[in-house]
């Protein structure tokens, strides 16, 4: 329900999302006070998931295995969310809390799985209880279970005890403002209060969770480093994977350059940020040089990243996932789409088909870095300034197309209608597209059109009754006008990973320390103009006459050279198939001369 929260109960405001709030965050922005308001909510949703869980754990036989029962880990929990409640409810919001939630809670329902028995996922409820503990102040002793003899404490580290099995239970004991686990040999934990507030350093069996430090929104920005955590990654439970102290040192530097670059360049944002991020998980770097991330609605201000190249490409990130946060929070609150689920429409920065709710976090995701494109080109170096305006002018293309797919979708509700009309509302307003000069504009225009076009190529599949009768068609020398013009099917292609090697060359002929990409000659003619790239296409077909990024290139090329042939590109799936067809039916066609006979209208001669 949307309210301006003026005439309701004070009880029930937290479920319910002022009209100013809604409009921020429609429009892709959302300031500090947007983000606490989110925060309330998730507090609020955290608080009914624990509760959830414990009910479900204590009416589930052995849950909880050798571990204390589910009514002593209430009692801990209910005195210290009394006694501490800011320090309870940063406990609970902590974003590894959320995916241990999660997490559970799946396992209870037999909807996720783990490698060990399940008391060893619901038992880190012990491990909640006891930071909580130790955070309020109170004495408290109880058991928590061991994954590899590792215990994971959130919000503090990771206690490592060898030489136990690996799925055991230790002793935990909270007092005098200090938790121990023991008692086998020398109990460990974090270090006593006190020294110089510096970064706690790792000690003999304890692995403290690291902070990365900003500033931003004239406030100090702590955010976890969790490289240790079980519950840091958004599925299943991950080993410690424990970066080296000149790694954290790196991450540290272009986080705080990262931060500093947002709030130069969008003050409002890098408050928002500053309200609600909370923690940051290094994700091991892919082979391709490709900054890999992630987020979670479980994990409200947690990011999973590799880390990005540079402090701009960091800042980029984290709007990326910033949005993906705050959609999530509001998803939780506002139904925006009733849609089946089906993958069926393309997302431009997708090479797989989506939902409509995939396609809505795509799209609001982008509408963000987009919108950050567009402020930093006044801040740009010259250097820069090519690459950013590329990045936006390509940033504005793909995100307008998503966002006119949404809103021609049925299956959205009021609200949905109403967030995407301001997501439409906030393109229109964007202020950079005055200065995008018109070279980067058309190397923008090229790499969309290409993703959508190999989009079509691999997923879309006209009926076959269509391709037999354009094989027909041409085989008799009737002219292809009016046959094959049924609506072709969504089926998704699972064939490897697309190789991107023109928008990589566009890329990296902007930015020369873009990875450079494994290319074609082919490739490289297109990019370069040079009207032999339709020919050598042909001849990657005739090596290989179903491979799609072929079939893209020879589309693309005739098009560019030949606005007569720019009809193609409206129905491009059609060509492979036909082709297919035609080899079938002994009757090979060069692609080129096929693709001719498609838009000439005229008889194939």
């Amino acid at each position: 329900m949307q309210t301006d929260g003026r005439h309701e109960d004070a009880g029930t405001t937290h479920h319910l999302v002022p009209s100013a709030h809604f409009d921020a965050l429609a429009s892709g922005r959302g300031g500090a006070d947007t983000i606490r308001f989110l925060r309330t909510t998730e507090y609020s949703r955290r608080l009914l998931l624990l509760r959830a869980l414990l009910d479900t754990a204590a009416r589930t036989p052995d849950a909880l295995g050798p571990l204390p029962s589910v009514d002593s880990a209430w009692e801990t929990l209910t005195a210290a969310q009394e006694r501490a409640p800011e320090e309870f409810r940063e406990l609970l919001l902590h974003p590894q809390t959320g995916v241990w939630l999660g997490h559970g809670l799946r396992r209870l329902h037999h909807t996720a799985w783990g490698d060990g028995p399940v008391w060893t996922d619901l038992g880190h409820l012990h491990a909640v209880c006891a930071v909580a503990a130790l955070r309020a102040g109170l004495p408290l002793r109880t058991a928590v279970p061991l994954r590899d003899g590792s215990a994971m404490f959130p919000t503090l580290g990771l206690a490592r005890l060898p030489g136990r099995p690996r799925w055991g239970t230790a002793d935990v004991v909270v007092a005098g403002g200090r938790l121990r686990i023991g008692p086998h040999g020398a109990p460990v934990g974090p270090p006593a209060p006190g020294g110089d507030g510096g970064e706690p350093a790792d000690a003999p069996g304890w692995a403290p969770l690291r902070r990365l430090r900003a500033r931003a929104a004239r406030r100090r920005l702590d955010v976890w480093l969790d490289d240790v955590g079980p519950y840091r990654d958004l599925s299943e439970p991950l080993p410690p994977r424990r970066l080296s102290p000149a790694g954290a040192a790196r991450w540290q530097d272009r986080f705080a350059r990262a931060v500093t670059v947002l709030q130069e360049t969008d003050p409002e944002t890098a408050g928002a940020l500053a309200e609600g991020l909370r923690s940051l998980t290094p994700v091991p770097p892919s082979p391709h040089g490709v900054v890999l991330s992630a987020s979670s609605g479980d994990a409200f201000g947690g990011v999973l990243t590799t880390l990005p190249p540079d402090p701009v490409t960091f800042a980029v990130t984290l709007v990326h996932e910033f949005q993906h946060t705050k959609l999530g929070a509001l998803l939780h609150l506002l139904t925006l789409e009733r849609d089946g689920g089906a993958e069926r429409h393309h997302a431009p920065w997708r090479d797989d088909p989506r939902p409509l709710g995939g396609l809505l976090q795509g799209a609001y995701a982008f509408l963000g870095i987009t919108d950050f494109w567009a402020r930093y080109l006044g801040r740009a170096p010259r250097a820069e300034r090519a690459a950013a305006e590329f990045e936006f002018a390509l940033g504005r293309r793909q995100t307008r197309e998503a966002v006119l797919t949404l809103a021609a979708d049925p299956a959205l509700t009021a609200h949905g209608r109403r967030f995407v009309a301001g997501m439409a509302a906030r393109l229109d307003a964007l202020p950079a597209a005055a200065r995008v000069r018109p070279g980067a504009d058309a190397l923008a225009a090229l790499a969309a059109t290409d993703h959508r076009t190999e989009w079509r190529i691999r997923h879309l599949v006209p009926a076959p009754e269509d391709v037999r009768a354009l094989a027909r068609a041409f085989v008799t020398g009737a002219p292809a006008e009016g046959t094959g013009t049924g609506a072709p099917a969504v089926v998704p292609d699972p064939t490897p990973r697309w190789a991107h090697a023109r928008t990589g060359l566009i890329r990296h002929a902007l930015a020369p320390g873009a990875p450079a990409p494994a290319a074609s000659p082919a490739d490289r003619a297109l990019l370069a103009g040079d009207p032999s790239a339709a020919g050598a296409y042909a001849r990657l077909l005739a090596a290989d006459p179903e491979c799609p990024d072929a079939w893209t290139g020879l589309v693309l090329s005739l098009a560019t050279a030949d606005p007569a042939a720019r009809p193609l590109l409206h129905r491009p799936e059609l060509l492979r198939p036909l082709h297919r067809e035609l080899r079938l039916l002994g009757r090979p066609t060069p692609p080129a001369r096929l693709a001719h006979w498609l838009v000439s209208g005229g008889p194939s001669g």
